[in-house]
């Protein structure tokens, strides 16, 4: 993970209010994806289908769901700076995966 970077990425985002809480809780949230699933997020970002398997690997191993899914919303925000676009809900891609 590219983390001064990102880190800046977030910084900049005007969407975000607290600069210090909410960006340093992003960065260490991603970073926790990585050390629990064993995965480099560069890697698992630049391919969609790849960016679908570690949404749901998330939510199973890390049980995010009952975490208002912080982890998948930084992964999320990952795919946002890398990639310029937003990764679409899980739902929706299923959709468009199966066309």
């Amino acid at each position: 993970m590219r983390e001064v970077e990102f880190r800046q990425f977030l910084i900049n985002n005007s969407d975000i209010e607290s600069k210090v809480k909410a960006v340093n809780s992003r960065v260490a949230k991603a970073l926790m994806v990585e050390r629990q699933l064993n995965v480099n997020l560069d890697n698992e970002v630049k391919d969609d289908e790849k960016m679908y398997n570690l949404l749901l690997q998330i939510q199973m191993e890390l049980n995010d769901g009952l975490h208002h899914n912080v982890y998948q919303n930084a992964v999320r925000k990952y795919y946002l700076f890398i990639n310029e676009r937003e990764f679409p809900r899980i739902k929706l891609y299923e959709k468009t995966r199966s066309l």
